[in-house]
């Protein structure tokens, strides 16, 4: 999945006043017209009169966060100065979290992020997004992430301490993160969250330990500004059924810079790399260009891995065999687990030191606990010989570990966020947002429609058939039916139960809209958009 977009766009002409400075010519925006279009601007200085009266010196715009459907997006306006050789914005998203509220799965499309992120920045500040050219949009940073999921909590900490360990080539480990549980890979001291200019570095993390935190912090926020604009966050992240798809779950994290970019030959305009994308894509056997990105930011990594052993640890297994085993409920009712837990402190004293050094650091007056401990973990049903040789560390090539299944990313109830404005192609859906003239026919029902299918990897030769109310067998049982609404839009539907629910809501609106649309005029409507008017609605059987 793509798990965070680093985004620049450029403004227009006419809003920029350029000059010569220091032998190069500098282009700056005008931000008090950006303010008087709703930017945030503040001085970096300001001088006070005896008059009372004040100037204000510097005027920037500090990083600030747009509102989405969930989480916000980060944007700041910078002028030309440094590597920036033009006045342009900067957007920082994860696409996951503001189309669905958590990352923990995601999609691989591209084109899905840029647009989410395009539309909350216009439907936050429309009037300022005017002052932009989207199509010199391009991308400074794209992260690329895939994880597998681990048999036990003990194998996911052992991994990352096995992790920790490795070096290859240019890759050095730093525990330098939030959390215990993440492991970076070339990450610059001081440069959390900035682009450096690198070529990539790699984050390792478990990924419900990072839910736990995010949903500690964001309650903590949401107290302390008495506010429940974090609740729909929360609620997504507290689901049961995603943490336990997050749990032992070890996420690989390639964060792609603009020198991957250059070295790989690779466009970073927006509307040139999805061009590309989806002809890499059509490809056979290429795969998503999700997974190629995060295959050639992770090959050195991997292969150093393929070297590395992880040492085997039970002792989630072995507490709870001996909670099962010596837990007891007093007369009150209150669980008692004493005896578990002084056991379980006995085994891990056996891991650590040793079967005969436990044995002569507990002395001969200790000897009957010493014996009694032994005996109470072979009932549990340790052998002696084990007993006696837990402090011989089990190994296992990591590799064997580390099964990554590319086809196992998602839930099997996952369902794709639906891409905005979806019946226009890239180009078109530019010229909507930017308020620019779209091309003649860009609108019509089968423009639109040819663009959906092609979604399904269908040619526009099946556009008639369907507007004359045929279906299209997908696979041997998969139907694709239209659903037209009185309005223009349409659905492409595959399942018995989605056409009923669009059946129902067609005949609930046709009987309560207004009477004084004659039977006549929803007619010449249907007519217009290319339906037969003798069906205001499109179904199948045998879906």
């Amino acid at each position: 999945m793509y798990d965070f977009n680093g985004l620049r766009i450029f403004f227009k002409d006419e809003y920029l006043h350029t000059t010569f400075a220091n032998e190069r010519v500098v282009s700056y925006v005008d931000i008090t017209e950006a303010a008087r279009r709703g930017l945030k601007i503040v001085p970096r200085d300001m001088t006070w009169h005896v008059d009372g009266s004040h100037q204000v010196h510097d005027l920037y715009h500090p990083w600030e966060s747009l509102p989405s459907s969930f989480t916000g997006i980060a944007f700041k306006l910078y002028q030309s100065s440094g590597f920036r050789e033009q006045p342009c914005i900067e957007l920082k998203a994860s696409p996951a979290k503001i189309s669905q509220g958590h990352n923990v799965f995601g999609s691989d499309s591209l084109e899905l992020g840029v647009r989410n992120i395009f539309q909350a920045l216009v439907s936050a500040l429309p009037d300022f997004a005017q002052m932009l050219d989207f199509d010199t949009a391009e991308f400074f940073r794209i992260d690329a992430t895939f994880s597998l999921k681990l048999p036990t909590s003990d194998s996911l900490a052992s991994a990352l301490d096995s992790l920790s360990k490795v070096s290859n080539k240019y890759l050095r480990p730093s525990r330098d993160g939030d959390y215990e549980t993440t492991i970076y890979f070339n990450k610059v001291r001081g440069e959390k969250g900035r682009n450096t200019g690198r070529s990539s570095s790699l984050c390792i993390y478990s990924k419900l330990d990072e839910i736990l935190h995010q949903i500690q912090d964001l309650e903590a926020k949401a107290k302390k500004e008495k506010t429940s604009r974090y609740n729909a966050v929360i609620e997504a992240l507290k689901d049961d059924s995603l943490q336990y798809f997050a749990t032992n779950r070890l996420r690989f994290e390639a964060r792609i810079c603009s020198r991957f970019f250059e070295r790989h030959q690779l466009p970073t305009r927006v509307k040139s790399l999805l061009s590309f994308v989806k002809g890499f894509e059509q490809e056979n056997g290429k795969g998503s260009f999700c997974r190629y990105l995060w295959t050639e930011a992770m090959k050195d990594l991997l292969e150093a891995i393929d070297g590395q052993k992880i040492t085997v640890v039970h002792d989630q297994k072995v507490r709870k065999l001996l909670h099962s085993i010596y837990d007891t409920i007093d007369k009150n009712g209150k669980l008692r687990t004493a005896k578990s837990v002084r056991l379980f402190g006995f085994y891990r004293r056996l891991v650590t030191e040793g079967y005969a050094q436990v044995k002569r650091t507990m002395g001969t007056t200790g000897k009957s606990s010493f014996y009694n401990a032994v005996s109470e973990l072979r009932e549990a049903g340790f052998s002696k010989a084990q007993l006696q040789n837990l402090d011989k560390k089990e190994t296992l090539p990591l590799v064997h570990l580390f099964k990554f299944d590319f086809d196992a990313q998602r839930p099997d109830s996952y369902i794709e966020p639906r891409m905005p404005m979806a019946d226009l192609n890239y180009d078109e859906f530019i010229a909507a947002i930017s308020s620019s003239s779209i091309p003649d026919g860009a609108l019509t029902l089968d423009a639109r429609l040819a663009i959906a299918l092609q979604g399904f990897g269908l040619s526009d030769s099946f556009i008639d058939g369907l507007k004359a109310g045929r279906s299209i067998r997908l696979d041997g049982k998969r139907n694709l039916s239209l659903a037209v609404f009185e309005d223009g839009d349409f659905e492409l539907v595959e399942s018995e139960e989605e056409l009923r629910r669009i059946k129902d809501k067609l005949e609930f609106r046709l009987l309560s809209r207004d009477s004084a649309l004659s039977a006549e005029d929803a007619h010449a409507e249907m007519a217009f958009l290319g339906i037969n008017p003798a069906s205001r609605y499109s179904y199948k059987s045998n879906v």
